[in-house]
């Protein structure tokens, strides 16, 4: 890295994976697959299911953030959970694909109380492409070579504690740095995941109307804090409205239906309340949920809150 232009970039990539928590991307409904943020999730719901999750932040910025994701979730044990999630995910040049299989134990602490002990395996290639960016000096050598990781491997875990109504969880996505082939970035990047801790309540409101708050922090990725905070309802069990906070980022409505027991579709429109809103104005994300095998448990078996 003799190259200050070359400095001056990695300083760059820092400052723009601070935005979305350090190489990992975020979400406005965690709440609807809460299984991408903690492993511990796996197997916490009385049901089965397969989810498709796709978020586009910041609609018309050069290199603003996209992402995709698919996950399984499925209890086979009244005890044992278990998932896979594989993620796309492109942030500028910035490239991350990841496969990844948790794991999760339910212990019983009480008739009202449970938690949950999540483990997740990784295995990860992320690339930076120096190569498609634009500079100054045309043909600068050190601005020619990716930056890639190739097929790394990694590890997260992740706690759960819940009743029917409330929930408190922590997890870390990756406990392991990434480490690139060409080039030593651990100056410039913190290469860690952050910490992911999150709480929420289910209150009824009427027998047909139920208010769901909760609110999601990452820290200790060496950005600011992220601050999300959602006050959701639910009408007839079948309808979901609200609205979301990201301190000093965006303000946004949540949306979502569920037919037939069987299918849930989630939509979420964010706003940035910082100085993004003179480059977008917009960010989409879509979630849809298939439901299988839905099983009768007994109370606090599973929150109702992730369902």
């Amino acid at each position: 890295m003799k190259n200050s232009r070359y400095i001056l970039f990695a300083l760059f990539v820092s400052m723009l994976m601070s935005i979305t928590a350090q190489l990992d991307p975020t979400y406005r409904q965690y709440r609807f697959n809460a299984l991408l943020i903690n492993p511990a999730q796996a197997g916490a719901n009385d049901f089965d299911d397969v989810s498709v999750l796709g978020t586009q932040y910041w609609v018309n910025m050069p290199g603003a953030p996209r992402t995709l994701t698919l996950s399984g979730n499925m209890r086979p044990m009244d005890n044992v959970g278990i998932g896979a999630t594989i993620v796309a995910d492109e942030n500028g040049p910035v490239t991350t694909s990841s496969a990844n299989l948790l794991g999760a134990y339910h212990l019983k602490l009480s008739d009202a109380w449970k938690l949950s002990l999540g483990l997740k395996a990784s295995a990860i290639n992320h690339s930076v492409m120096l190569s498609q960016l634009k500079t100054t000096q045309q043909n600068d050598p050190d601005m020619q070579n990716d930056l890639a990781t190739g097929l790394s491997f990694n590890a997260g875990y992740g706690f759960l504690a819940y009743t029917d109504r409330f929930y408190v969880g922590f997890s870390q996505q990756r406990v392991a740095a990434y480490r690139f082939q060409s080039v030593d970035m651990a100056s410039y990047i913190d290469q860690r995941s952050g910490y992911i801790s999150y709480a929420g309540y289910d209150f009824d409101v009427s027998e047909r109307l139920s208010f769901r708050p909760s609110v999601l922090t990452i820290f200790g990725h060496g950005g600011p804090l992220f601050l999300d905070a959602n006050a959701n309802f639910t009408f007839d069990e079948i309808f979901d409205f609200g609205v979301s906070y990201q301190l000093n980022g965006s303000l946004g409505s949540i949306f979502g239906i569920t037919i037939k027991e069987r299918l849930k579709i989630g939509y979420a429109y964010s706003y940035p309340v910082n100085r993004l809103n003179t480059v977008s104005i917009q960010s989409h994300e879509v979630a849809l949920r298939l439901i299988l095998n839905k099983k009768k448990l007994k109370t606090a078996e599973s929150p109702r809150f992730f369902n």
